[in-house]
């Protein structure tokens, strides 16, 4: 099963589970069984503070639970006089579950408090409101969302789903960076923020929203106000300060690279003039500076506290040595203060294989080749849980799910909906379809004049300009969400056009329907599809990070907006690259479609390694630099065999034409039968390969891009049958 690297981990559960009782009976020495030496000296470090710099993979929530469990067994504190502060409830819940295996509570004690920084806040205002406000009341503010669409129309900005969705964002990010309405825009602008409309008109917003949740008979409370009304009580009211403090004594905060200056805030006003205070981190994994996340809390904690104990965790047991070489290699290449701080990881897990880094033609062929090593590993014995496909984007998932699909590998989706499934897909196929659906007498007869793939996808982009399809990318996380997503719904568009031996938009807009209607429900037991963000503190067994390229990783917004943010897109790839545990491949595209133009790189990230890359790993390249031109002389290619091919009747003398031809009638006829569309059977690009090689048996058969084991189990024979006939 999928289990939480960023909560401890299979190795931690397994040490702590084994040692319950051991614990319990044995107090201190056995909190200290099976721990390395770092990990040692971070536990049995004096109360004060502690910094525990901790690599992935280390094993940081033994270590920081055995910490607490030793503090509480010798007497230093009391369990209910801890507080450890996590970032996400499930993350909670797992320090928890391994205190109360260690014992914690059993000798007349509380139990530690475990809890989000949100959720600590929550659970204290509510006690101290009454100190204060009386019987004033107040809620906590359900429906945030419809609360910022009512002020982006109070102030007359668009009311587009993704303008208000990027508003809401900037409001989060101003609450966590202690900015208020008034300051926003200075600071926004000050620090280049991407935001889609003028900052001044955010604040115009933010200001709107403010006032509106005080408008009502009950004051409201969004979740970022929670932190800043707690941290008021405790800053201006004595007897609450001297409560709280009394209460809780001493404090453990995870993932302290992801604070942000709102939680510190409130952490300061806890802590008062005491330094009992332990914090576990990792510079290397901080992704999280969009969102107001200050890494300089832990770059600074030693000079904060100049007489603190700093521990570095950087034996790394969850990886194997492959892995840890890879991630090191690209997290060294970094520079700055980042570099300076940052863990060198060292495996200490039997050796594994190497690696994979492997270059395709387009975005389908990538997908197909990793469906079908999934497919491999899965047929292997491997369990779908222990499978992970990462990407950058959320809009890069469709292609994979399509090619899991043809594989007959369940998926789901962690963060999120299928592609087809997310609502400004729906819309955008719901616009689309009015093309042709003839509703509009005049459009229909204007669709029915379309043929050509580029003259399909220019007629659905323009269609699809008004959701968000704009000709350039937009700023904004939530608009250059919409517009990947809505990119790569035109990009599916033109290559089923390419494929349809009918011309025109209404074989195309079935394509597109019959792509939409083939998604299945997510299996809850299948292969996750998650953003490297989404992925975070996860761990698998094998992991495939797709779309490893220039402008993907790093994104091209980051590449546009200077050192600080390309170097943290090289941080998200080492978080992406360390949740493997032993299967690792890194792919990626030189286009977005077959026969595209091939003007992608690989990531810059991955220069220090490329060269070891065997290049009998690089599949299905071409060196053609110009679109619909053969690679060989350069001259414009025609048909649909040597398009796929690169390679013009001259260049491709060894190529069964006939062979082709007969391909692709059996394939028509083969996605009649099983009723779906041609090109989910086989692209033009797999069969011009099959009649190009000419493949005598399943292995060889089996090695051309694009037939997985799946298909070839499917469709080999029918195949190699007309090889040998032809």
């Amino acid at each position: 099963m999928q289990r939480g690297g960023g909560v401890g981990g299979h190795q931690d559960a397994q040490q702590d589970g084994g040692r319950q009782a051991g614990s319990r009976a044995g107090g201190a020495g056995a909190v200290l069984d099976g721990l390395d030496p770092q990990q040692r000296q971070a536990v049995l470090a004096p109360r004060g503070p502690v910094c525990i710099l901790a690599g992935a993979g280390t094993g940081k929530t033994r270590t920081v639970t055995r910490r607490i469990a030793h503090l509480v067994n010798t007497g230093h504190v009391r369990g209910d006089q801890v507080l450890a502060v996590t970032f996400t409830a499930r993350s909670a819940g797992e320090l928890r579950m391994r205190l109360a295996g260690l014992g914690v509570a059993d000798a007349g004690t509380g139990p530690v408090q475990a809890r989000t920084f949100h959720s600590a806040a929550l659970r204290n205002l509510s006690y101290f409101w009454p100190r204060v406000y009386g019987e004033e009341p107040w809620q906590l503010l359900d429906g945030q969302f419809r609360a910022v669409a009512q002020a982006v129309r109070r102030v007359g900005l668009d009311p587009s789903t993704e303008t208000i969705r990027d508003v809401l964002t900037e409001i989060g990010w101003a609450k966590s960076s202690l900015l208020t309405p008034d300051t926003y825009a200075d600071q926004a602008l000050v620090l280049g923020r991407d935001v889609p409309v003028p900052a001044p008109e955010v604040a115009r917003a933010f200001r709107a929203y403010e006032d509106l949740k005080v408008s009502g008979p009950v004051r409201m409370l969004d979740f970022d106000d929670l932190l800043g009304h707690m941290a008021d009580l405790i800053e201006d009211v004595p007897a609450i300060a001297e409560e709280f403090r009394d209460r809780y004594r001493c404090f453990v905060v995870d993932e302290f690279q992801d604070v942000t200056p709102a939680q510190q805030r409130l952490l300061s006003a806890w802590l008062g003039r005491r330094d009992d205070l332990t914090v576990v981190g990792d510079v290397n994994q901080t992704i999280y500076s969009f969102a107001g996340a200050e890494p300089d809390f832990l770059l600074g904690f030693a000079n904060r506290y100049p007489n603190a104990t700093v521990v570095r965790l950087e034996s790394d047991y969850r990886s194997t040595p492959q892995v840890v070489e890879l991630a090191n290699t690209v997290i060294e290449g970094g520079a700055g203060r980042f570099r300076s701080a940052g863990l060198t990881l060292k495996g200490m897990r039997a050796p594994g294989p190497e690696p994979q880094l492997t270059e395709y033609s387009d975005e389908d062929a990538e997908a197909e080749a990793v469906a079908a090593a999934v497919a491999d590993l899965v047929h292997g014995g491997l369990d779908p849980s222990e499978v992970a496909v990462l990407y950058r984007v959320n809009a890069q998932s469709e292609r994979i799910e399509a090619a899991l699909d043809q594989a007959g590998i369940g998926y789901r989706l962690k963060g999120g909906e299928g592609f087809f499934e997310r609502p400004v897909i729906r819309r955008a196929m719901s616009a689309i379809d009015r093309l042709v659906d003839g509703s509009d007498e005049a459009t229909a007869q204007a669709s029915a004049q379309i043929t050509g793939p580029t003259e399909v996808a220019a007629t659905i982009r323009q269609v699809l300009e008004p959701l968000g399809l704009t000709a350039a990318e937009p700023a904004g996380t939530q608009a250059r969400e919409t517009w990947n997503a809505l990119n790569a719904l035109v990009g599916l568009a033109e290559e089923i056009a390419g494929t349809e031996s009918r011309p025109g938009l209404l074989p195309v807009v079935a394509g597109l329907r019959e792509r939409a209607a083939a998604r299945h429900a997510p299996d809850e037991r299948g292969v996750t599809l998650a953003s490297i963000h989404a992925a975070k503190g996860l761990e698998w067994d094998a992991v495939f990070l797709i779309g490893v390229h220039e402008g993907s990783l790093p994104i091209s917004h980051a590449i546009n907006s200077g050192p600080d943010a390309i170097e943290e897109e090289r941080r998200l790839l080492y978080v992406g690259i360390t949740r493997a545990r032993e299967h690792l491949s890194l792919s990626w595209s030189r286009s977005r479609r077959a026969g595209g133009r091939a003007t992608r790189r690989a990531s810059r990230f991955l220069d220090p390694v490329r060269p070891t890359v065997d290049p009998s790993a690089t599949r299905r390249t071409s060196d053609s630099s110009d679109k619909g031109r053969c690679r060989g002389c350069g001259e414009k290619l025609t048909g649909p065999m040597h398009r796929a091919l690169g390679l013009c009747p001259e260049c491709s003398v060894e190529v069964d034409t006939g062979l082709f031809d007969r391909l692709r009638e059996w394939r028509k006829d083969t996605a009649e039968r099983i009723g779906k569309p041609a090109y989910t059977v086989f692209t033009n690009d797999t069969l011009a390969q099959i009649a190009s090689q000419r493949p005598a048996d399943s292995r060889s058969l089996g090695r051309i891009s694009g037939i997985g084991a799946h298909k070839l189990g499917e469709y080999g024979d029918d195949v190699l049958r007309m090889v040998r006939e032809g």
